[in-house]
Parts: C-alpha cells; sequence; structure tokens
C-alpha cells in the first residue's frame, strides 16, 4: 500500500488559473460599461449635496441663499450679503440644467411656489435631482 500525496497537480493548477483569469477579463469588461453611468450617478450626488449646502447656509445664516447652475457649475451666493459661498464645477462631458434657480429662505424653504429640477445629462442618460418647496432635496 501506497501513500499518495496530497496537493494540486501542474494541470489542475492550469486550469484553476485559466478559469480565474477568463473570469477577470469578463468583469473587467462589464465595469467598463458601468463607469458612465457611475459617473453620472456620482454627479447627480454632487447636485443634491450642492443644493442640501446651500439651504444649510440659508438656515445657518439665516439669510436667502440661491444656488443656480450655469454652463457645468454651480454657485452658491447668500442673496443677503451678495458674497458667493461655494462654487462647484462638474466634468466637462456631462450637462447640467435647472428649471430655475433654488432660493432657500432662513427657514430652508423654498421661495419658489413650485419644485425646481435639475437635470444631470450625459449621451449615456440623464438624472434628475428635484428640491421640494418645503426645501427636500431628491434624486430621481
Amino acid at each position: 500500500m501506497s501513500v499518495r500525496e496530497k496537493g494540486f497537480t501542474l494541470t489542475e493548477m492550469l486550469v484553476a488559473i485559466s478559469a480565474l483569469g477568463i473570469l477577470m477579463a469578463v468583469a473587467a469588461v462589464g465595469l467598463g460599461t458601468l463607469a458612465p453611468q457611475f459617473d453620472l450617478d456620482n454627479a447627480a450626488r454632487q447636485v443634491s449635496m450642492v443644493l442640501s449646502q446651500g439651504r444649510i447656509q440659508a438656515v445657518t445664516r439665516g439669510h436667502r441663499v440661491i444656488v443656480s447652475f450655469d454652463e457645468g457649475e454651480a454657485t452658491i451666493t447668500d442673496d443677503t450679503d451678495h458674497e458667493d459661498l461655494a462654487t462647484q464645477t462638474f466634468s466637462s462631458h456631462l450637462s447640467v440644467s435647472a428649471s430655475g434657480d433654488a432660493t432657500f429662505t432662513p427657514v430652508g424653504t423654498l421661495t419658489n411656489l413650485e419644485p425646481v429640477t435639475i437635470t444631470v445629462s450625459s449621451e449615456y442618460g440623464s438624472r434628475a435631482v428635484r428640491v421640494g418647496v418645503i426645501g427636500e432635496v431628491q434624486i430621481q
């Protein structure tokens, strides 16, 4: 009776490594096609954060604060002191457009009587960010 050695043969190792290589290649191709969607989602989150920051500044300062979007850039402005508080620039391959400026009151609501919608778009699709009249920000 002979003792059989434990372990993998060279053939088994080559088959396992080949299979792993094929799986990694397929995963890399799949992730590469998702990158544009990730960029779009990231830009929508950036728009949401800028709007939330504008609302917080309005409440904190006790002033009206305007968040405006123009040519791939968002600007937060204190309407009382006429001071630019922050600027956010978006990627050049994305288009950012708004139905109007989001003007927040000192209590965090919009001065507009209707919601403001900001649309982020690229050749791969679009995402909308909506600010309701009570100041809530939602990515749709």
